[in-house]
């Protein structure tokens, strides 16, 4: 964005302007194939919403007497990703994407008759209708304004990579049409913006392959690429949920997610070092890159004992989803219900040389630790007691 917009300051070379004026538009073909593969209904809307922009800014709003489509533009452009980030996400191929696509195109066409200085009488009443804005160019500022907003609001909302994507992309057009340099700054910008919806899908898609979606924890594949850098003293642990299985059967499994979900919690304030991963299922693991079993023993002691120590209240499967408007308060407080951990921890050594062989030891200890009563760390190498 920053170089786009010092390009466009200094003014673009005249033999590089026929390829950074199409790129925007080339852009957009390769976002709306990627957006039919990964169902991003919203992403392609984006994407067709820019290119359409930077046609028209290098086509019929790019000579002198366009300032009615210019404000036009800066109009419905932050409109529409406004709108667009308020919805959830759809495949392109849904009804309401087509719809917004069809909207997308005939604002494109009105916007362009507004440039051309001559039209039907339709366009001509649109112009009219935009004079106010022309005169008043602080308002097409103030919706620029309350468009981000929105889209900020739908961020923090979801804390999607596509909504923070959309601030960059109402950055740009801001930056395009309301400080006008001409048609190439304006192209520079919009073709930045483009480039950040795919690098904002790119990170999405990292997220997706190395990320749990339930707990938010990094997943598997995380823990093997982290597993890879490994040198010298460091130490794995594997963490299990108690009588999982037994949980589950009585409680169901939403329950189980939630448990899931509070056992991550507290994983993720792990000290010593230590990173969580979902390992699956019901299994956890925590990396301490730089730390011996030994001294990984104690905050994986402190973590056990957290979580065997947060009680919380499970939602009842018959709970109505909107609160009824007579509620009648119950005679018993909601049960609280508490779940522990059992955890095997392990480290290099002369028999144990590559991570793997630390990871399968860490295992082994894991289940001695729940053959030992489980709620226990154990590391390998431990002696224990037998089972009481």
């Amino acid at each position: 964005m920053l170089v786009a917009w010092l390009v466009g300051i200094a003014g673009l070379p005249p033999a590089q302007r026929p390829v950074s004026n199409v790129l925007a538009e080339v852009m957009a073909v390769l976002l709306v194939i990627l957006a039919w593969r990964f169902r991003r209904g919203r992403l392609a809307v984006a994407a067709v919403a820019v290119a359409l922009a930077n046609y028209l800014v290098r086509g019929s709003l790019g000579g002198e007497a366009a300032e009615a489509g210019l404000a036009a533009l800066a109009v419905a452009l932050p409109v529409n990703l406004a709108v667009i980030s308020l919805l959830r996400e759809r495949p392109i191929t849904r009804p309401v994407i087509m719809l917004i696509l069809g909207v997308v195109a005939i604002q494109a066409w009105l916007i362009s008759n507004l440039g051309g200085g001559q039209g039907t009488p339709a366009s001509a009443y649109v112009a009219n209708s935009f004079d106010a804005l022309v005169t008043a160019p602080h308002i097409s500022r103030l919706i620029f304004l309350i468009a981000a907003v929105f889209v900020a609001l739908a961020f923090a909302a979801r804390r999607g990579t596509f909504e923070g994507s959309l601030l960059w992309v109402l950055a740009a057009g801001a930056v395009a049409l309301l400080s006008w340099r001409g048609p190439h700054a304006a192209t520079l910008a919009f073709s930045a913006s483009q480039l950040v919806l795919l690098l904002g899908l790119v990170e999405d898609s990292y997220r997706l392959a190395y990320h749990d979606e339930l707990t938010g924890l990094p997943g598997r594949r995380a823990l093997d690429e982290a597993l890879r850098s490994l040198d010298g003293d460091y130490a794995i642990a594997m963490v299990d949920v108690d009588h999982f299985k037994r949980f589950n059967d009585r409680y169901g499994h939403a329950a189980g997610d939630q448990a899931l979900r509070m056992i991550a919690i507290e994983m993720q304030q792990i000290g010593g070092g230590g990173r969580a991963f979902r390992y699956g299922g019901e299994e956890f693991a925590v990396l301490f890159p730089t730390a011996t079993p030994s001294k990984a023993r104690d905050p994986l002691e402190k973590v056990r004992a957290s979580i065997g120590a947060r009680r919380f209240a499970l939602r009842a499967p018959d709970r109505p989803r909107k609160k009824p408007e007579n509620v009648r308060k119950k005679s018993r407080p909601p049960r609280l219900i508490t779940v522990s951990v059992s955890i095997g921890v392990a480290g290099p050594n002369s028999r144990r040389t590559s991570s793997d062989e630390v990871l399968r030891a860490a295992d082994r200890a894991l289940y001695r630790a729940k053959g030992a009563g489980r709620n226990r760390v154990v590391a390998a190498g431990d002696k224990l007691s037998k089972r009481r």
